[in-house]
């Protein structure tokens, strides 16, 4: 899922938004500052919740001229450390920074451990130009598309672009009162992944309603729109990132049995006994 929060200048956002944000993902945290009477942006990453929701609101506090952004993991590609926290340089110019919600389709060797976040910052965004290509409207809506179901911020003080933040599928994302732009409902404690109904009203072992099939459903992971259909033809997972609907994880920690007789849901209560059983995910036949 992700939660990236944009601050636009003069305003400081929620903590206890932020607070919610970070326990409903909580693989790692940043955030970064533009400080235009200083033609510089700060940046600063943790795996510690409390730390980085306490910097980033005293930082504002002391730079709240400029745009901010924050960000909140969850982790679907790529290793849980500091490296793959948000945001990220774009390129090797320290005066952009980019963050993102979502899954972005890119290809990741084996053996490469960073996110699909990292990669397209590091490498995507700059092979196109870097950040003055997004005051292309052809280029920005191309990579709007390329992006669909994800949404990505970029803060930049290069004196190149036209402008000190973009959005890429902004109207995916909800302001607040305050302006504050978030990207999904996480920042409300009452938003997790404990109970799928909230966000799936049903999808697969909890689908009981028949009006329910022509219903669209949202991946709590990354957000992006299925119909029914296409979950079922997916064996009740998301086609953007692979996130599990019986069993609630993300593609890499899918706590479901695969067999020659199809698909057995193991929820996440139910894991210990099947695990006792000898069916840990080691033994498994995939």
């Amino acid at each position: 899922m992700c939660m990236l929060c944009v601050v636009p200048p003069g305003v400081m956002p929620s903590r206890e938004k932020l607070e919610n944000s970070a326990l409903n993902n909580p693989h790692g945290y940043g955030f970064a500052i533009v400080i235009p009477e200083e033609n510089r942006i700060l940046r600063e990453r943790t795996m510690s919740a409390d730390e980085s929701i306490n910097r980033f609101l005293e930082l504002r506090s002391y730079y709240p001229n400029g745009y901010a952004m924050w960000h909140a993991r969850y982790a679907t590609h790529g290793s849980r450390t500091v490296d793959n926290c948000h945001p990220f340089i774009v390129g090797n110019d320290q005066r952009t920074y980019l963050a993102h919600n979502g899954v972005l389709p890119v290809t990741i060797a084996k053996q490469d451990d960073r996110s699909d976040t990292r990669v397209f910052a590091e490498e995507m965004l700059p092979a196109i130009g870097g950040v003055s290509s997004l005051d292309n409207d052809y280029i920005f809506e191309m990579l709007e598309d390329y992006c669909v179901g994800s949404k990505v911020a970029v803060l930049t003080v290069d004196p190149a672009a036209k402008h000190q933040m973009y959005l890429l599928n902004a109207n995916a994302g909800k302001e607040d009162e305050t302006g504050v732009w978030w990207s999904n409902d996480s920042c409300y404690l009452d938003y997790g992944y404990a109970d799928p109904r909230k966000k799936t009203k049903g999808v697969s072992t909890w689908l009981d309603d028949a009006d329910d099939l022509d219903d669209v459903y949202e991946c709590p992971s990354c957000d992006s729109m299925h119909e029914y259909d296409i979950i079922v033809s997916s064996d009740y997972t998301c086609p953007s990132c692979g996130w599990c609907f019986d069993c609630l994880s993300s593609f890499n920690e899918c706590l479901c049995k695969y067999t020659s007789s199809g698909k057995v849901s193991v929820g996440q209560s139910d894991y210990k006994d099947y695990a006792a059983n000898g069916w840990a995910s080691k033994d498994w036949d995939y």
